[in-house]
């Protein structure tokens, strides 16, 4: 894929109220609503299941236009605190490490190069984005749900604004990195 679907200043990943969520999923948005991605993860996991057996090594979400044309793999590993990104061919396109607490994460590219760091307040709800030379290129947040999506289920709403131009591949780990987050700190199962 060539072109860039989250080729846009500011970008909502929202993801659907359900009362009991068997697996992750999650839908990206451009500010003025256009779906532009559905995350979902392969693998289903009932919760009473998780009670009789371990839990994964690694949880697999596949991201996917609104067509189901393959944008990404991402792979979150658990006991290394790391995800991979891998492309539609199998490739690695970069990983999101967590580094100390869960507040500070490393984006690194297919070379293992660093290309931003991220750290959150210590509430956890807003990042800072930035260069691996410094200087602040975008910031995440977790946003208000509503009412009864917020009371009721799971959900969580994220917000990620870029406000300095990066590349593809910077772009690509930082609009993951929301999904990251979610799955780390409040993520079903």
């Amino acid at each position: 894929m060539d072109d860039d679907p989250f080729d846009f200043q500011a970008l909502r990943i929202l993801q659907p109220g359900r009362w009991l969520p068997t697996r992750a999923s999650y839908e990206i948005f451009s500010e003025e609503r256009q779906l532009l991605a559905i995350v979902t993860e392969t693998e289903a996991h009932a919760r009473l299941n998780l009670l009789n057996k371990p839990m994964p090594d690694a949880r697999v979400l596949a991201v996917t236009t609104p067509a189901n044309e393959p944008v990404l793999t991402l792979v979150k590993h658990r006991k290394e605190r790391v995800t991979e990104l891998h492309t539609p061919q199998g490739e690695l396109a970069g990983r999101i490490r967590a580094t100390h607490t869960t507040r500070h994460y490393t984006l690194l590219d297919d070379q293992d190069e660093i290309v931003g760091k991220v750290v959150g307040d210590l509430a956890l709800k807003h990042f800072t984005v930035t260069a691996a030379q410094g200087g602040e290129f975008a910031r995440l947040r977790k946003t208000w749900a509503g009412f009864p999506k917020e009371v009721l289920t799971p959900s969580d709403h994220y917000k990620v604004e870029f406000i300095a131009p990066v590349s593809r591949p910077t772009r690509l780990l930082t609009v993951m990195m929301a999904i990251v987050l979610d799955l780390t700190l409040y993520g079903p199962m």
